[in-house]
């Protein structure tokens, strides 16, 4: 039983880490300074699941700052190559940010 109960523990961590982005950063920046800054969706494509089978993607947005280049899948396909939006982060840590609104 021990081991069954160390297994499931496991597999809950493991799925928690592979989906930190949605689960505790976004939700972060409820809680912490934000700023916010005009991103853009670039082409590079976020494959949902079984996304390769049936092409079921949406793009990354990109943003710059202080010279570093940070960038999120938009978990939207109504975005297109090239539209602008507005995107909300983290002070501290910009890697923590999210889609504010569509500019």
């Amino acid at each position: 039983m021990n081991k069954k109960k160390t297994l499931l523990l496991l597999i809950f961590l493991v799925l928690i880490f592979l989906n930190k982005n949605v689960l505790i950063y976004r939700p972060l920046l409820n809680f912490v300074t934000t700023k916010t800054i005009t991103g853009k969706i670039i082409d590079k494509k976020n494959f949902l699941r079984r996304g390769y089978l049936t092409n079921a993607s949406n793009f990354y947005y990109e943003f710059n700052i202080n010279g570093k280049e940070y960038s999120n899948p938009s978990y939207d396909n109504n975005y297109k190559i090239g539209d602008f939006v507005l995107i909300e982060y983290s002070e501290s840590f910009p890697f923590i940010n999210r889609i504010k609104e569509v500019k």
